[in-house]
């Protein structure tokens, strides 16, 4: 069994890369499981990666590098017997230490378990290309990453992503580094699967760092029912798209320069609706997928933000939901949300 773990930073396109990389070995007839790891109480991103012949699981209010390797181990093994697995892919928290996760595995000895190469996905349309812009968590990641893919290449020029990459390489010499577009695929995504079927040569990292901690990010999450009956892909869309933007332009007001990651998923019936902004100066990027249909309606939010209370990122977030949603009219009720506060700073 092979595993594969894919790191970057809140919004950097990890899931979109994962959900390409599943597609091309559901064509090769390999049975693939994911586990995603969300910083807040509720996952959103595992309903985006599920399907037919993919087994989901979903371990959340944590990071697996450090405060959950319990729950991974579990996780892994239960996979291991009951669902038996030719490959594993790993989508941590956007602040996680995937070299750390790497050993936490190792020390689980399974036997026949190979990893991948670790791949750490840098998002070329927001990365700094300042050392000193950067947290000292995306640093590491950069540092120990075996793979370094530069995602949303479509979306900047290419002196641009010549400056980044001469930035990257002086960061870690001994990365591979190669860019692409997770959205578009095509030969550059074709350099990635090549990647991922070789072997892992780097030694993990030890253990002893706390990526909550150090990250600088606060985290909440929340769900809501929708009880409305009949709500139009197109009112789906545009709620996402107003929530995402009010959430936005609240953070925005606290800390005019945050970066992090703003997730909402809307699901009516067969429709997925998916939406993040990862900036201060970022509008939503939405998408419309299909999804086996669902007798309930539901909203859920996850929020992670640098250098902004908890308290307050509690506030924006259930202010912009309901007020959205009222000038909705759709009728409405909150069912879970985080009971434990923990501020990241």
């Amino acid at each position: 069994m092979k595993c594969m773990i894919i790191g970057g930073f809140l919004g950097s396109g990890k899931t979109t890369t994962i959900r390409k990389i599943i597609e091309h070995l559901g064509k090769q007839g390999e049975k693939t499981a994911i586990i995603v790891n969300e910083i807040g109480e509720i996952g959103i991103d595992g309903d985006t990666v599920s399907g037919p012949g993919v087994e989901t699981r979903e371990i959340t209010n944590g990071c697996i590098c450090c405060t959950l390797r319990i729950s991974m181990e579990h996780t892994i093994k239960s996979l291991m017997s009951e669902y038996r697995p030719d490959t594993i892919i790993i989508e941590p928290t956007g602040i996680a230490f995937p070299r750390q996760i790497k050993g936490n595995i190792e020390k689980m000895n399974i036997p026949g378990l190979s990893f991948a190469p670790i791949v750490n996905i840098v998002d070329a349309s927001r990365i700094s290309t300042n050392p000193e812009h950067l947290q000292n968590f995306i640093l590491n990641q950069i540092k120990e990453s075996e793979v370094m893919a530069i995602n949303k290449v479509d979306l900047v020029k290419r002196e641009r992503l010549l400056e980044i990459c001469t930035f990257l390489r002086k960061l870690n010499p001994k990365s591979r580094i190669f860019h692409f577009s997770a959205r578009e695929g095509g030969d550059a995504f074709d350099t990635l699967l090549g990647i991922m079927g070789e072997k892992s040569l780097e030694k993990a990292a030890p253990e002893g760092k706390n990526s909550i901690d150090v990250s600088g990010v606060s985290a909440y999450s929340s769900a809501f029912e929708i009880s409305s009956p009949e709500i139009s892909p197109e009112i789906a869309v545009s709620v996402t798209g107003q929530i995402l933007e009010d959430i936005r332009d609240r953070a925005k007001e606290l800390n005019p320069e945050f970066i992090g990651h703003i997730k909402l998923s809307f699901t009516h019936q067969e429709t997925l609706v998916k939406g993040s902004v990862t900036s201060a100066h970022e509008s939503p990027e939405i998408e419309v997928l299909k999804k086996t249909a669902s007798s309930r309606s539901k909203i859920k939010v996850l929020s992670a933000i640098t250098y902004m209370s908890k308290e307050e990122l509690v506030k924006a977030v259930d202010a912009a939901v309901y007020e959205q949603l009222e000038n909705q009219q759709l009728s409405f009720k909150k069912t879970m949300h985080e009971v434990n506060y923990c501020e990241c700073h």
